[in-house]
């Protein structure tokens, strides 16, 4: 039999949570929770800055090596002129190229196509095309320079470096990508297109952070020129 004061006690152990612990507990619950739920959107955003970054570093790397070898192979315009010169004057391809003080973010130049020894040594629009320019486009319209990002590089295959050409990087920065040109021993910037021994190349490109602003990530090479 249990007498009055063992059901007092008894009551007492099962009486619960008065409304100010369950309150307390809520809202301990809430800042812990907030914490975990910032922790994971961080740790989900540094992932997504990450893969952003791979991806848009591979591609630029891959675009940037197509440039390299091309440029490093470019051709005189005509190997029995004289001057012969490698790089063109973008508005006139017949034209030797006039090197500015500062870099500049165009370029076009020839390859003699055709295989070993078959070449005329002469850069030619025919079938295939041999002048080839590289440029920023505006991502929206292929035919506009680019001054917003995020920007287009394009590889032109044809005598007017005006076309719109085909797309090589996409997400690229604005003023993304230069050439500065230097002579052959890598220190002295060229003055004179017959001077360029060596092509600085950088390409930059946006990586999207998932934020409301973008990184941005710079690969720069140097063209040691073999026809030169």
């Amino acid at each position: 039999m249990i007498t009055p004061a063992a059901r007092g006690r008894f009551l007492k152990d099962e009486r619960g949570f008065t409304l100010t612990e369950v309150l307390v507990t809520i809202m301990i619950m809430i800042v812990v929770m907030s914490a975990l739920s910032s922790m994971f959107h961080m740790s989900l955003r540094v992932f997504s800055y990450g893969n952003n970054k791979v991806e848009a570093v591979e591609s630029a790397r891959v675009g940037l090596e197509k440039m390299e070898r091309e440029i490093r192979q470019a051709y005189t315009y005509n190997s029995a002129s004289s001057p012969t010169y490698l790089f063109f004057d973008t508005a006139s391809p017949t034209s030797p190229l006039t090197v500015p003080p500062t870099t500049r973010e165009d370029l076009t130049f020839g390859n003699d196509f055709g295989g070993p020894g078959a070449g005329d040594g002469v850069i030619t629009c025919g079938s295939p095309c041999e002048f080839i320019t590289y440029k920023l486009t505006d991502s929206a319209d292929d035919t506009v320079p680019c001054t917003v990002a995020p920007c287009t590089l394009r590889r032109v295959n044809t005598s007017s470096s005006a076309d719109a050409g085909v797309p090589v990087v996409e997400n690229v920065a604005a003023d993304g990508l230069t050439f500065e040109f230097l002579q052959s021993d890598g220190a002295t910037s060229a003055t004179d297109e017959s001077d360029i021994g060596i092509v600085l190349v950088s390409l930059t490109v946006s990586v999207d952070k998932g934020l409301a602003n973008a990184g941005t990530q710079t690969l720069t090479t140097a063209i040691d020129l073999r026809n030169r």
